[in-house]
């Protein structure tokens, strides 16, 4: 169980690895307090789902939960690895620094996806503490890391890794259907 749990922490912090990657590519600097502000939105906000999932496992068998959760994993994997090959280049103003504002917006559409994750989760497994704190955690680290890294290959060509996030999520639904 908690293997799952750290793959599916590692998922959720992927699309913060490579945003922070981007910008430290484009010599953004990114202050720590707008990093752990983000944070604990985008941790709350999975929070909130993974409480609303497991609210909802209530009203349904484990059967259902189980094949609900999968498929929400699922679709938002498939989503993922399909936005990645069909993704738009576009033009986007540089900053010297990201702003609060920057940092909360980014925050929110980071979480969008997570909204779905925790749903689907916590249809089909309780631990959502663990999960939330760890997605705080893991998420300050995996931008940090993904902006020091985008500093330091600033001068290399971007690569663009979010489908790596799409294939753990369907990696994950497949073992939540592999245990029934």
């Amino acid at each position: 169980m908690i293997i799952k749990e750290i793959v599916l922490i590692f998922v959720l912090t992927t699309d913060s690895f490579v945003v922070s990657f981007a910008y430290g590519m484009r010599r953004v600097k990114m202050p720590f307090k707008i990093v752990a502000g983000m944070n604990v939105i985008m941790s709350g906000l999975l929070g909130i789902a993974l409480l609303t999932g497991s609210f909802l496992s209530g009203f349904f068998s484990e059967n259902v939960t189980t094949y609900l959760g999968a498929i929400l994993l699922t679709g938002i994997g498939l989503y993922r690895i399909l936005s990645f090959f069909f993704q738009k280049e576009e033009n986007q103003e540089i900053y010297k620094a990201l702003t609060t504002g920057e940092g909360f917006t980014l925050a929110f559409l980071l979480s969008l996806d997570s909204l779905a994750v925790g749903v689907g989760t916590g249809l089909v497994q309780a631990g959502q503490l663990f999960l939330a704190a760890g997605t705080f955690i893991g998420g300050i680290l995996m931008m940090e890391l993904g902006w020091k890294l985008g500093c330091a290959f600033r001068k290399t060509a971007q690569r663009d890794l979010s489908w790596i996030s799409g294939v753990c999520l369907l990696l994950l639904a497949m073992g939540f259907l592999w245990k029934r």
